[in-house]
């Protein structure tokens, strides 16, 4: 069976604090509470807020005509024959008077 001092050592003592009498105990004293620095904490609540934003837009459907005339100059062609006729009158050049015409029909 090992041997301890009141300090807690074993056979001779080095923890370096004096030894303890055993014979001797007082009653148990309470001391003033010793508070340490507050160890702050954080907690993070997240919390989603929507936020509508409207982004309108608008489309004009515009329908135009447009109206084209075509132009055409249609030409025709015709064919007309004509006839005429002269008739000279063909007298010696002696002759001083008129001549008169002669028909060969």
């Amino acid at each position: 069976m090992r041997h301890y001092k009141p300090c807690g050592c074993y056979k001779k003592c080095t923890c370096g604090y004096p030894q303890a009498k055993p014979a001797q105990q007082l009653p148990a004293q309470t001391m003033p509470a010793q508070i340490s620095p507050t160890k702050q904490l954080n907690e993070y609540v997240g919390q989603d807020v929507y936020i509508p934003v409207v982004h309108p837009s608008h489309t004009t459907q515009v329908n135009h005509t447009t109206y084209k005339y075509m132009h055409s100059y249609p030409h025709t062609k015709s064919v007309v024959n004509s006839v005429s006729e002269e008739h000279y009158c063909v007298c010696p050049p002696k002759q001083p008077c008129g001549c008169k015409p002669k028909h060969y029909w």
